[in-house]
């Protein structure tokens, strides 16, 4: 069998679901797949990883992930132990996640020995962030050295071409998640009935960090709740924003709209979705955003940032939910309103937003992205 690595940072449960279909699928071609991992994980990551789902192959370098601020969100991985295990396993090609110090090894590798690379990435334009000229050249000669591509979506395919990737080597792996894990447990839940019909439920996923800016939110929550209190926001995940963002809530006197649950492991998110009426996506910045895959799965209408990755590809605007600048508060609340007087619409949004997903961001379709590009590559 040929033998392909696929490196990228650390184990992730939301991760493994794909990894095993990867696998799946290169087995079925004759090519096994080892995943290597840069460290075991890191302070800001909270989830638990249960070792029984995982069916591929793997290792995990003896290093660590570094920090150089308060903020786990800058978080280096520098793949220590990474040259002597492709050295070990002498692989036929390399599939590198984004631009980091793994692709640079691999990138010399190719150099070195020949081994073909192919890079996965969700990296995207960061609207009016400016980027480095010296790491745009970096990458540009890294993907000059690509062999193929696996984008995220559209938009990350988008980026890879400017910065020099052929169209025709640039292969779509969407991002996603286990799509009928969120659809069945979501809907398992909803036949308990165990929702408070007085009030409109929404929800708020994600880490409470200064990149999701989840106050903007909030300023549009305290906008509705000026005028009707007949809903509440769920706000489910931690971070270094929290105490902030609890002391908007206190100061503005919305503990009774706005409920902060804390960190919550993959099982325990469908329980809310089942609840809610939308799901709330606020960010200034993701190269994808995976909740929204998990909520529109699970048949919940979003409003969602124009800001994540995510939204372009898969927010049919007033179809499958709202693509909304949350800068802009009273649109916000428009819609939140929206949301509550208009709940059978909504619901069937979110049932359009679920047949998209089955359709189109499934695992086995993003799996073959990740086939055809070895394929593409990999000399049989």
């Amino acid at each position: 069998m040929k033998k392909v690595l696929l490196i990228t940072n650390i184990p992730n449960p939301y991760r493994i679901p794909l990894f095993n279909e990867i696998s799946k699928q290169f087995a079925a071609a004759e090519i096994h797949l080892k995943i290597v991992f840069g460290a075991a994980g890191y302070k800001r990551r909270f989830f638990t990883i249960d070792p029984s789902e995982i069916s591929y192959d793997f290792e995990i370098l003896k290093d660590e992930a570094h920090t150089f601020s308060e903020d786990a969100e800058k978080s280096y991985f520098l793949y220590k132990g990474l040259k002597e295990v492709m050295n070990k396993e002498n692989p036929d090609a390399v599939i590198v996640a984004g631009f980091s110090p793994a692709t640079m090894k691999v990138f010399f590798r190719k150099l070195l020995k020949g081994t073909p690379y192919i890079i996965y990435s969700g990296t995207i334009e960061q609207g009016n962030r400016s980027g480095s000229l010296l790491r745009r050249i970096q990458r540009t000669i890294l993907c000059k050295g690509a062999s193929a591509f696996v984008a995220y979506g559209n938009l990350a395919k988008k980026y890879l071409i400017s910065i020099g990737a052929p169209e025709s080597k640039v292969y779509i792996g969407r991002n996603t998640v286990d799509t009928t894990f969120f659809s069945e447990r979501t809907d398992a839940f909803r036949k308990e009935n165990k929702s408070d019909n007085n009030k409109v439920r929404f929800t708020y996923l994600g880490y409470l960090v200064p990149r999701k800016n989840v106050q903007l939110l909030l300023e549009s929550v305290k906008i509705v709740a000026e005028q009707r209190r007949d809903f509440v926001l769920d706000v489910l995940g931690d971070g270094i924003s929290s105490d902030s963002l609890k002391k908007y809530v206190s100061d503005n006197k919305l503990e009774d709209v706005v409920i902060f649950h804390g960190f919550k492991q993959k099982a325990e998110i469908p329980e809310f979705f089942a609840q809610s009426s939308g799901l709330l996506f606020q960010t200034d910045f993701d190269i994808w955003g995976l909740v929204l895959n998990e909520a529109m799965a699970a048949g919940v209408p979003c409003l969602s940032s124009p800001n994540a990755g995510a939204t372009f590809d898969l927010i049919q605007e007033g179809e499958t939910g709202f693509r909304v600048d949350f800068t802009d508060r009273e649109l916000v609340a428009s819609k939140i309103k929206w949301l509550i007087e208009n709940r059978e619409e909504a619901k069937l949004m979110g049932e359009r937003a679920r047949a998209f997903m089955s359709k189109n961001v499934t695992l086995e379709l993003a799996a073959k992205g990740f086939l055809n590009a070895v394929l593409s590559v990999i000399k049989k």
